[in-house]
């Protein structure tokens, strides 16, 4: 069970309730993440709204995108966010066998190019908290500058999210099991 309750647009001041609006506006429903971050409505707006930018309008593919915020679901163990992007990812086009590897954080040799470079930039971030010139300099290359901006924005992003579902313990989906 969540750690914080459900709330209702009702509950909320009328100008918190255009944080409330904003949200079902991008997404359909106040659910998730935004769920628990509605709680404070103030924060709640500008995260959907950073996050609208990076999901809906972003540079790099579907199947990219999705492959950088698999990757930093999958770093953070935050398995809501696996659930809710792994079929995303996969109606975007995101290659089973790269979706297999971050699974079971497996090496990305044998992945495509371009594939092994998001991952391997994402887990970097992670990991190391910082990416090496060799890296970066392969990264900058294939993204070019504003890119790799994004990259690494996209990967924060999603990182946040996921401390957030996990931190506040959101419940998994109805019939979802945890994915690792």
């Amino acid at each position: 069970m969540a750690r914080l309750p459900a709330r209702t647009r009702d509950e909320l001041s009328a100008e918190d309730q255009g944080a409330w609006d904003r949200v079902v506006g991008s997404r359909g429903s106040v659910r998730g993440p935004f769920a628990l971050m509605i709680h404070n409505p103030p924060i709640c707006d500008r995260v959907a709204e950073l996050g609208a930018q990076l999901r809906f309008r972003s540079s790099l593919s579907g199947a990219e995108k999705e492959l950088a915020i698999l990757t930093a679901g999958r770093e953070v163990e935050a398995g809501y966010e696996w659930v809710a992007h792994e079929p995303l990812g996969l109606k975007e086009g995101t290659r089973p066998e790269a979706i297999e590897v971050l699974r079971h954080q497996r090496s990305t040799e044998g992945l495509e190019p371009r594939e092994a470079l998001i991952i391997d930039s994402v887990r970097t971030i992670y990991r190391e908290h910082r990416v090496p010139d060799d890296l970066y300099r392969r990264a900058e290359a294939e993204f070019g500058r504003s890119g790799m901006v994004e990259l690494v924005v996209l990967a924060g992003y999603y990182g946040m999210i996921g401390y957030v579902l996990n931190t506040f313990e959101v419940d998994m989906p109805e019939g979802a099991k945890q994915p690792f």
